[in-house]
């Protein structure tokens, strides 16, 4: 029940009641790593990027088996800026390790090692992701910008396209950025 009011408070913008619904939530469910995920969110949404951190950080210890967890930790970081080579790259790494086959970890660590300049490693991740699902409209996106910092700009409209396309709308502001 704790848990349901701390969603309706968040979804109306209430982070403050929402993070101390949450948080008793965690305490009587210890257990539970998406109490952790949930307060994580909500310190982030507060502007606390440290404890929103530390909490993402404690639902993989929660379910350390879970890719799900790894990918939301690698997600935060990537979102945020945050610790991206000490935390997020291999947050990914850990989720892909999990779930290889699993295009979504695939494009999350594409991303990252993107973010992290790592442009030959993370070509070759976003590839993998669309192979193993073509119609995923994230990996087109992150291609999309991966070429754009490579300076290529013909790949980087069509990818930038095809998200668009498959219904992202990001994509739909980067080309409308770099592409009038």
């Amino acid at each position: 029940m704790r848990g349901l009011r701390g969603l309706y408070l968040q979804r109306i913008g209430n982070f403050r009641e929402a993070l101390t619904e949450f948080e008793a939530a965690a305490r009587l469910e210890p257990d539970n790593p998406t109490w952790q995920v949930s307060i994580g969110e909500t310190h982030a949404k507060l502007g606390d990027l440290i404890r929103a951190l530390q909490s993402y950080q404690t639902a993989t210890t929660l379910a350390p088996e879970d890719p799900g967890y790894w990918r939301l930790l690698a997600v935060f970081c990537a979102q945020n800026n945050v610790n991206v080579k000490d935390v997020g790259v291999p947050a990914a790494q850990k989720a892909v390790v999990l779930d290889g086959k699993d295009a979504n970890s695939m494009d999350v660590l594409g991303w990252l090692l993107t973010l992290d300049a790592r442009h030959a490693e993370a070509k070759r991740t976003l590839d993998r992701a669309l192979e193993l699902d073509p119609q995923n409209a994230s990996a087109h996106m992150h291609l999309g910008m991966l070429y754009l910092q490579m300076n290529d700009r013909v790949s980087a409209y069509d990818h930038l396209v095809q998200a668009r396309e498959l219904g992202s709308r990001e994509a739909e502001v980067i080309l409308n950025q770099y592409f009038p």
